[in-house]
């Protein structure tokens, strides 16, 4: 891809995905604000302005080989790094990879976390289907009302089907987990989970800012002596290591959440994440074989193959 083709996809990302101005767009980009409108214009005529942001337009094709074959996945999808909200724009584009991909009668399993509650608050899924979705693990439910958009029509849409888990993501002990895993509502979900369409998850690092610390189940005195034990991530509440292998932790059994060993059996599984901070979470997951899809910024791209 040019420079000039590049920087055209970059100002149209961050004109209609992002919302900024042009004047802003030329700030931030050390451009006229003349040269913006013309590459706006050039962007319309050449169609990567559709009704909404052409993904295979972004995807820098050389990058994106090498990635999937050292990492032996199906795809990969590079959005433009931006420095005014990064989730924003990494969900904005998860959701138009699912709604392009949404059949009749599509089930979808969903993780916990901003990522995934990002993404289905973005979803504008035609009214014509029906979707499904499942959640992957406990504590989804108080979770997702409070970080998807207002707008959003995730739990209004009625061509929209829910299974919930009714139980928490980490519970007390093993056996009490035990317990609710094998009462007959949860039971039933997660019946339902090896039968999906397509799986949204997100990629968790081992710091401070995780979605496992923010919403009070670790400390960050707990993630610490994790990330001594030698973690790199976690999916779906799971930690492993560098190289993608699961380390043996107390928690993983007290949580009411999918085996993180399940995901390379699903169809379709795709991971949500960015930042240079989930750099090693991110290869941590790609060398388990977890995931077949990533949705990640150029940054993070960039970096998993030096």
């Amino acid at each position: 891809m040019s420079y000039e083709n590049s920087l055209i996809i970059k100002i149209a990302w961050k004109y209609y995905i992002e919302g900024m101005t042009q004047n802003e767009i030329a700030e931030s980009l050390n451009l006229s604000r003349m040269k913006v409108i013309k590459y706006l214009d050039i962007a319309k005529a050449n169609n990567i302005i559709q009704f909404k942001i052409n993904l295979e337009k972004l995807v820098n094709i050389d990058l994106q080989n090498q990635i999937k074959q050292q990492y032996q996945l199906q795809d990969i999808y590079i959005v433009p790094a931006s420095n005014e909200n990064p989730l924003n724009s990494l969900t904005k584009a998860a959701a138009h990879y699912i709604e392009d991909r949404i059949t009749s009668d599509t089930m979808i399993n969903v993780g916990y976390g901003q990522a995934v509650s990002g993404t289905l608050g973005h979803l504008n899924i035609s009214t014509k289907y029906k979707v499904t979705f499942v959640s992957l693990s406990g504590g989804v439910k108080f979770y997702i009302p409070t970080a998807i958009d207002s707008s959003s029509d995730y739990y209004t849409n009625p061509n929209y089907n829910h299974y919930i888990m009714p139980a928490p993501l980490l519970t007390s002990t093993e056996h009490l987990a035990n317990q609710l895993i094998n009462e007959k509502p949860i039971k039933k979900i997660f019946e339902m989970i090896p039968y999906s369409t397509i799986t949204i998850i997100g990629i968790g690092a081992v710091n401070e800012r995780a979605t496992l610390v923010k919403e009070g189940y670790l400390s960050t005195h707990e993630m610490e002596i994790y990330k001594s034990l030698g973690a790199a991530g976690d999916l779906l509440s799971q930690f492993y290591d560098k190289n993608g292998h699961v380390l043996d932790l107390p928690l993983h059994k007290q949580l009411v959440s999918t085996d993180i060993h399940l995901l390379k059996s699903l169809n379709h599984v795709v991971a949500v994440a960015g930042g240079v901070e989930k750099r090693e979470a991110i290869i941590g997951a790609l060398k388990g074989g977890y995931i077949d899809v990533l949705i990640t910024d150029e940054v993070v791209a960039k970096s998993l193959i030096e």
